[in-house]
């Protein structure tokens, strides 16, 4: 560690008065021959005054409330574009549903509503079966 850097980590360690008497009047004598070092601990006295006198940033009143509120617009606007997105497609689906119904209405036999919705009674007569277990018996 250089004799400057030594110096300067003393110095910033002083600023919290933490030195012992010996550390204090070494880093003084150091002080007074270093022309540079005077300068950079000058500049570190200021900066630490300037910060103090200044006062701290807040976010300002009712802060909560306006990220509250900022978060029900942002969800009230997903909500409406979710449901533009999906009404595009309602129309769509309306005219599918409708043109099955048709072609269920014109290939039916019956006009039931069972029918219609293509749940047509079969004949018990008119299915195969088939006895997988015929050949166990």
């Amino acid at each position: 560690m250089s004799m400057e850097t030594k110096v300067e980590d003393l110095f910033l360690q002083s600023l919290d008065g933490s030195l012992t008497r010996e550390q204090k009047e070494w880093l003084a004598q150091q002080l007074l021959s270093d022309r540079k070092l005077k300068l950079t601990a000058d500049q570190y006295i200021l900066i630490r005054e300037k910060l103090k006198r200044e006062e701290p940033d807040s976010f300002g009143p009712f802060f909560a409330e306006r990220i509250v509120n900022k978060i029900r617009n942002l969800k009230q606007e997903i909500d409406y574009q979710i449901f533009f997105f999906f009404r595009k497609y309602q129309v769509a689906v309306i005219g599918v549903l409708v043109a099955l119904l048709a072609l269920n209405i014109m290939f039916s036999d019956q006009l039931t509503f069972k029918s219609i919705l293509g749940f047509e009674d079969q004949n018990q007569d008119s299915l195969v079966t088939i006895d997988l277990y015929q050949n166990l018996k």
